[in-house]
């Protein structure tokens, strides 16, 4: 099956979006007082005031009070009564010879703003039928609080104000997995897997997974596994159903895959891990209405071929396509290296899926948002 060519202004306007990111942040770490400024508008707003003791100590800040309950705010993440979109979720990127350089020096594009693009313009022939948690009312809230500046965490108070270390990746955690919850149907997924050390799969995957509206057979890679594969691999363990659970970089921890060692073991024995790595995952729900017909994709088909790009998918809730080239062969030059987590501290403990040490920064894209 040829290929079929990314739209040009999809990649452009990735880029562009890349690029104004970019001079915000620089924006914010330059002047992070009128960042603060803005989020101690919008907690008076909202009717909060400092926690104070009675000896007039502060316990807590509006400001800390206000992003502590936006995370969890699912009214600022629901779509309009009616829209059914399609809810996108992202993670890491790929090396761009135009993207603004992330903290390693390497011109990087999120696949945040490949999402948003493709979203962008879904919503241009289809209104209100594409979404990603930076486009919705809570995620652009959180993302222009700019907390992944630590000038930014400085002006409202450091740790001393509750602003740790590990805050910035705690909210952004935290709203992921209240917008997880919130999606229904259809799923898009921009990456090829979900890695140990990022939000997707830390929080959202799961989410996804026990959210009764979306399901196991609802969550759709919009990129077919890695071409480094075997694919035999590829094949087998490449299909949506098992990129939603499994994971690929860690044999420390549980759902793990090796992509080599499994293209060596005996069909018998392939077929026997992937039932074990699926066995008690909750079934697809049933079909939800929507504007177009959402038709979750039945597990054997799932586990028979890869999914490939879906950036030119209509904006409904539908079936996917079949195989396609990833996306650095459909308009992108390939990358030499893909930027990927960069381990931080000890390793989560095995048994639960992904717990790693809280950090300031994302770890691993020069991005300002969680990986």
């Amino acid at each position: 099956m040829s290929p079929e060519p990314i739209p040009k202004h999809i990649e452009e306007g990735a880029v562009a979006r890349a690029k104004a990111r970019h001079e915000a942040a620089l924006d914010a770490k330059a002047d992070p007082d009128s960042v603060v400024a803005r989020i101690s508008a919008a907690a008076e707003a909202a009717g909060l005031k400092d926690r104070l003791t009675k000896d007039g100590v502060l316990l807590e800040s509006k400001e800390k009070r206000y992003i502590d309950s936006l995370a969890k705010d699912e009214a600022k993440l629901t779509p309009p009564d009616g829209a059914k979109p399609i809810s996108a979720f992202w993670s890491h990127g790929i090396e761009h010879p135009d993207a603004p350089k992330n903290y390693d020096g390497v011109p990087f594009l999120s696949q945040r703003f490949i999402a948003e693009e493709w979203a962008a313009q879904q919503n241009k022939t289809d209104p209100g039928s594409a979404q990603t948690l930076e486009t919705m009312q809570g995620g652009r809230e959180l993302d222009n609080m700019f907390l992944w500046e630590p000038e930014v965490i400085e002006a409202l108070g450091g740790a001393d104000a509750g602003f740790g270390p590990g805050y910035a990746k705690a909210k952004w955690d935290e709203i992921s997995a209240t917008y997880g919850g919130l999606a229904e149907g259809r799923v898009n997924v921009f990456a090829d897997t979900g890695n140990t050390r990022a939000v997707l799969y830390q929080k959202e995957l799961g989410t996804l997974r026990g959210n009764e509206h979306v399901g196991l057979h609802n969550i759709h890679f919009v990129y077919e596994a890695p071409q480094s594969w075997p694919e035999v691999t590829r094949a087998e363990a490449g299909t949506n159903t098992v990129r939603a659970v499994a994971q690929f970089d860690n044999k420390d921890l549980p759902h793990y895959i090796d992509p080599q060692g499994f293209a060596t073991d005996t069909p018998e024995a392939r077929k026997a891990k992937i039932d074990s790595l699926l066995e008690g995952v909750a079934p697809a729900p049933a079909p939800a209405p929507g504007p177009g017909p959402a038709q979750a994709q039945p597990q054997a088909q799932a586990q028979a071929q890869p999914q490939g790009p879906a950036v030119k998918a209509a904006g409904q809730q539908a079936a996917p396509k079949g195989p396609a080239a990833p996306l650095w062969q459909m308009g992108f030059q390939q990358p030499q290296t893909v930027t990927r987590p960069k381990p931080s501290g000890p390793a989560p403990v095995a048994g639960s899926p992904g717990a790693p040490p809280l950090a300031p920064r994302p770890l691993a894209t020069g991005m300002d948002g969680p990986a």
